[in-house]
């Protein structure tokens, strides 16, 4: 009788434990779906906090249509293709900053963004510019973009989003250098759906605003358009 009564216990003891496991087994899967859960929302969290952030930087693109809007995927494949040509450019590390600031150096072709080698020109205009330094960090060192098409000669090239070449304008004088003043104003121009650049690139017409005769007005592009890398586009 004292075995039996032992053995009772002992099978009730053990019982017990096991209901006492299986209770701290529940409560487990209970804090690991709690934990999960946090997770999810820290991860839902994180993410609104990215789009807050990333779609305020494609609406504040410097970028002005004849309509005033910019709703179609054509133009906005456009956008984002004139905003890497101004990061390229003017961002940093870009090319204007590699280029210690040497206006002469400056780009004078769309293409020569895609070149791995100094463009020619700056043979003449800055030849201790033409190896990049990476102690002082100076010097070409491209491709600073990749081509996103083809010209007309079959050439690799960068493309708006209705298959045009984009024009790169800053030698407004047409003398074949570039001085501060007309750097200041380097701008790029899609031609839009129409295909043709309307822009006038003259030095009457570096600096936008609403004066036709000594500045570059809305209604002077066209349906081209226009992005200002280093100087704001208050045009209406």
């Amino acid at each position: 009788m004292v075995y039996n009564s032992t053995h009772k216990n002992q099978q009730t003891s053990q019982t017990t434990s096991i209901k006492v496991c299986q209770n701290r087994g529940s409560l487990r899967c209970l804090n690991q779906r709690g934990l999960t859960l946090l997770e999810l929302l820290v991860v839902l969290v994180i993410l609104i906090a990215t789009a807050l952030i990333i779609f305020p930087t494609f609406n504040n693109i410097d970028i002005v249509s004849p309509t005033g809007e910019a709703n179609s995927p054509v133009e906005i494949a456009t956008q984002a293709t004139l905003n890497t040509v101004r990061e390229a450019m003017a961002g940093e590390d870009g090319v204007i900053e590699s280029l210690s600031h040497k206006t002469n150096a400056l780009p004078r072709e769309i293409n020569d963004l895609l070149k791995e080698d100094a463009p020619a020109h700056m043979e003449e205009a800055a030849p201790e510019l033409k190896t990049y330094d990476p102690v002082n960090k100076i010097g070409w060192r491209g491709p600073y973009v990749h081509a996103t098409g083809r010209n007309e000669t079959g050439e690799p090239t960068i493309v708006d989003g209705w298959g045009n070449e984009l024009e790169l304008q800053v030698d407004f004088d047409q003398d074949g250098t570039i001085n501060q003043t007309e750097s200041k104003f380097i701008r790029v121009v899609s031609a839009g759906p129409n295909g043709e650049i309307e822009t006038p690139d003259d030095i009457a017409n570096m600096k936008p605003g609403e004066n036709e005769v000594n500045e570059l007005t809305l209604s002077e592009c066209g349906d081209d358009l226009v992005m200002f890398l280093r100087y704001p586009d208050n045009r209406k």
